[in-house]
């Protein structure tokens, strides 16, 4: 990237938005393909790189749609990225079309210390950059073009690391995503674990997207999330009704929620004193929708809660008029599910 930058700092500023333009294009795959590029430029791009990040093989689960890979960073590191697939039911009958949403990273590692995840206990090894970020998705984008048939349509920022630690750099890859493609803000989602400075940045900043927001709540009670999420800040759950307030004010529109992600671990925040409080702090936080997410294995001391303790869960929320799903797990036996981001190759 820095040699890009190098290359591109005598040039006129709009042969970079060539440049990001053609990044989108799946037909292009390196700069002397970008034909609105001079010859003479398109020579001293030749040892830039078109792509930040180097795959090491694709794993598939093929019964789940689902695919992950590790991508190698130029400094040695190294990250994981998931795509994962759902026909359109729409087009069934006809050709039918694949609709792929991909789970990208925007840290090496993690330093949130959830003790149901995977990542967290790499620790962390560096915020990635706006391109690192945004080549998952290009990627992706290749792999699907050469390999399947359908397209992205929803982007998550529920891979390893913490978004909202490396705000400038998701919201840069953000803008880009929207500029340059038919995405539209409801189909990204941005999740945190609760960084008060960074979700505070977003109900104030002119330049953060109206993309869709999801809290990994796990807990209404204090203590209980203190124990899941070490990193949880005191007085983050009093703090949250208000944010919520002034996050519905930032962005008024009705198909704006506070997503609230609930990981379901038996016998420690799935009886019904945790029933009680999810429901009392979610009545404080205007237009929420509630995702109960049954726990993917990580620790062998941890076990999930029964599927039934779940569905139970969904009807009482929902007899209190909450919008409430149930996360269907995909990838699984490939390691890619939701906690499940930590291949070994990354701690080098």
């Amino acid at each position: 990237m820095n040699n890009l930058i190098e290359i591109l700092a005598n040039e006129p500023p709009y042969r970079q938005k060539q440049i990001q333009a053609a990044w989108f294009d799946i037909k292009v795959r390196s700069y002397d393909q970008i034909s609105t590029l001079p010859q003479s430029l398109r020579f001293k791009l030749a040892n830039a790189d078109f792509l930040t990040v180097a795959p090491t093989g694709v794993a598939e689960d093929k019964d789940d749609q689902t695919f992950k890979t590790l991508l190698h960073l130029k400094d040695g590191v190294a990250i994981e990225t998931v795509l994962m697939g759902r026909v359109n039911k729409k087009l069934v009958g006809r050709e039918g079309e694949t609709r792929y949403t991909i789970c990208v990273s925007s840290q090496v590692g993690c330093p949130m210390r959830c003790t149901f995840c995977a990542t967290g206990r790499l620790g962390l090894k560096r915020n990635l950059t706006w391109q690192e970020i945004l080549d998952q998705y290009r990627f992706w984008n290749y792999f699907i073009a050469d390999n399947l048939k359908g397209r992205i349509d929803n982007i998550v920022f529920m891979g390893q690391g913490e978004p909202m630690l490396n705000y400038e750099n998701v919201k840069q890859t953000i803008n880009l995503i929207l500029k340059n493609t038919d995405l539209g803000p409801r189909q990204i989602t941005v999740s945190t674990v609760g960084v008060k400075a960074g979700m505070e940045k977003i109900v104030t900043d002119p330049e953060w997207p109206p993309v869709r927001f999801a809290l990994s709540l796990h807990s209404a009670i204090t203590e209980t999330r203190q124990k899941l999420i070490p990193s949880h800040s005191g007085g983050f759950l009093e703090w949250l009704p208000e944010w919520s307030k002034q996050y519905h004010e930032r962005f008024p529109s009705r198909n704006h929620f506070v997503g609230l992600e609930y990981t379901f671990i038996n016998g420690t925040n799935d009886d019904d004193k945790h029933l009680k409080a999810l429901v009392k702090l979610a009545s404080k936080l205007g237009k929420v929708r509630i995702n109960l997410i049954p726990y993917n294995s990580t620790d062998p001391n941890m076990l999930g809660s029964p599927i039934e303790t779940i569905e139970h869960w969904r009807d009482e929320l929902m007899k209190k008029d909450f919008v409430v799903t149930i996360r269907r797990s995909q990838g699984q036996r490939i390691a890619a599910a939701c906690g499940q981001l930590a291949n070994k190759q990354s701690e080098k």
